[in-house]
């Protein structure tokens, strides 16, 4: 099931359809294995941990069943590239499927939680496993109005909207194909939502962000999640 995500504005065809899924308790079989390529395999091999190359799996597994759904393909036979990086033109942007008129998708995972956004515009989603410790250092990454907002906050809040900022500015990245590498503090994703009530986070509900509609969406308990939609440029 896809949780309710509030519609986007105009520039966006349609919402994007989102399914979660849970690896610890997603078991896999021999034929399930088979779909994935062998650059996909040798990727779930590198991982040391017996559990993460699971996840793994899990996660790209699920999504070559979906997009073949989508698709009326084959799962086996999707084959995947990456656009250029709109920042630096190498090959790491939006990763795609191969062929004209196929769908916009994006994957993340965290922990066991899997989250899989497919649309018809390019789409962005990023979830996070909540962190028990403090995560102020991460104020350091902020675009300057984000930090002040956050930094504003009571303690008991603060926690909160720092990691909501982190997912959605990874949401908002992912959308347009741009990693963290090149850095976050230029993305304001906190700002439309000040002054919203005091007992209201700075990054509750949906609002506009670097050309993209962003929303903070349900996600299963521990978990952060938010989805971005890049808007059509007229």
């Amino acid at each position: 099931m896809s949780p309710v995500v509030a519609a986007p504005p105009g520039g966006v065809q349609a919402s994007p359809r989102v399914w979660w899924y849970e690896a610890a308790s997603t078991e896999l079989a021999a034929a399930d294995l088979a779909v994935l390529s062998p650059d996909e395999r040798a990727r779930a091999s590198s991982h040391k941990f017996a559990v993460d190359q699971h996840r793994y799996v899990v996660a790209h597994v699920m999504l070559r069943r979906l997009l073949g759904e989508v698709t009326d393909s084959p799962p086996g036979r999707l084959q995947f590239g990456r656009e250029p990086c709109p920042v630096c033109g190498g090959p790491t942007g939006r990763p795609r499927l191969s062929g004209p008129g196929t769908p916009h998708f994006s994957l993340s995972h965290s922990g066991d939680a899997i989250a899989i956004a497919i649309g018809p515009d390019p789409v962005g989603i990023d979830c996070e496993q909540l962190p028990a410790g403090c995560v102020c250092e991460l104020m350091t990454e902020m675009h300057p109005d984000d930090a002040s907002l956050v930094s504003g906050l009571p303690e008991s809040r603060r926690h909160a909207d720092i990691i909501a900022w982190w997912v959605r500015a990874e949401a908002v990245l992912k959308s347009m194909g741009q990693g963290i590498a090149h850095g976050m503090s230029g993305l304001r994703v906190l700002g439309a939502h000040a002054g919203a009530g005091e007992e209201r986070g700075l990054a509750d509900g949906c609002g506009l962000a670097d050309g993209c509609w962003l929303a903070q969406i349900e996600a299963p308990a521990g978990y952060a999640a938010a989805l971005a939609v890049v808007l059509a440029r007229v």
